[in-house]
C-alpha cells in the first residue's frame, strides 16, 4: 500500500468533514495479514481509526471525550481495489464503500456509544 492514508485527515476539523479515496494493493486484501490499519489520527479533540480486521471487515472508529462511534462493513468480496468514503459530523458518522465496477456506494451509519 503506497499511499500514506493518515495524511487524509491532516488539516481537517473534527466537527465535520469528509474524505474519499481508493485503497489498493495486495497487502490490504491479503487474508493472511490479520489486521491492516489505514490510519490512526488525532484530529483536534477526536481520534479516528480506519482498519481492516481479520474477518475482512473495514471498521471506522471515531472517539471523543463523550462518545465512541463505530461503523463496520464486510469487504470480503473485494480483491484489488476499494473506493472508500467517510463522513463525520456532530450528529453522525458514515462509512461507505464500493468496488471499481460498482456505481453506488454501500453506506452504513456509525453506531454511537456514550462514554
Amino acid at each position: 500500500m503506497g499511499m500514506d492514508y493518515s495524511q487524509l485527515l491532516v488539516g481537517k476539523s473534527d466537527k465535520a468533514g469528509e474524505v474519499e479515496f481508493v485503497v489498493e494493493g495486495p497487502d490490504f486484501f491479503n487474508q493472511d495479514i490479520k489486521e491492516v490499519t489505514l490510519f490512526y489520527n488525532i484530529v483536534e479533540d477526536s481520534r479516528f481509526k480506519l482498519f481492516r480486521n481479520n474477518k475482512q471487515e473495514l471498521i471506522l472508529v471515531h472517539v471523543t471525550e463523550d462518545w465512541i462511534r463505530q461503523a463496520k462493513l464486510n469487504i470480503s468480496k473485494y480483491k484489488e481495489q476499494l473506493n472508500v468514503k467517510i463522513t463525520w459530523g456532530s450528529n453522525e458518522d458514515t462509512l461507505a464503500i464500493k468496488g471499481q465496477d460498482e456505481e453506488d456506494f454501500n453506506t452504513v451509519k456509525a453506531v454511537q456509544i456514550d462514554n
